[in-house]
């Protein structure tokens, strides 16, 4: 009701008096509306947790496969993990977050950032293995390392995104 009241006279916040833009000036706005549309936006805050985890618990998953000698378990494992990353991906891709950075084109920072998740991976799952003897461990911890890189990187992404965003707004 009060908001009604504001515009009660035909002006709106940023137009001049009268309430109507010249053809310049609305192509202007128009402009920067587009602009502001495709800017990419931050991910939601489970996105990172969401990937990591789902990596962590794919590794343990695949180690304890190993470790029983399930191999029907281990065809599985890789369509469990599609399944979890296609549904997150899905929503990254309506969230225009990361996606939205993807589609101009990979940032040069991503391979650094795939060598760091795979780096962690097996280095974790290396001394997982070196202090255990036990495959479903190395599993494990392979997953765990590269999930909780996976899940940095992404903040860092992310936050990263949000600085370009606001740096752009201004």
């Amino acid at each position: 009701m009060a908001g009604d009241k504001q515009f009660a006279d035909g002006e709106a916040e940023g137009l001049p008096p009268g309430g109507t833009l010249t053809p310049a000036e609305a192509l202007a706005l128009a402009g920067r509306a587009e602009a502001a549309a495709r800017r990419p936006q931050p991910l939601p805050w489970w996105y990172g947790p969401g990937v990591g985890l789902s990596l962590a618990a794919y590794g343990a998953a695949i180690g304890q496969s190993f470790e029983r000698q399930a191999q029907w378990l281990i065809l599985l494992c890789p369509l469990g993990l599609v399944l979890v990353q296609a549904a997150i991906v899905r929503v990254a891709v309506r969230a225009r977050g990361v996606a939205g950075l993807v589609e101009r084109g990979l940032p040069p920072q991503a391979l650094r950032a795939l060598g760091a998740v795979v780096l962690a991976a097996a280095l974790s799952g290396l001394v997982a293995w070196l202090a255990t003897g036990d495959q479903a461990w190395a599993g494990a911890g392979t997953g765990l390392g590269g999930g909780l890189t996976l899940w940095a990187v992404i903040v860092l992404i992310n936050r990263h995104v949000k600085e370009q965003s606001m740096s752009n707004a201004q």
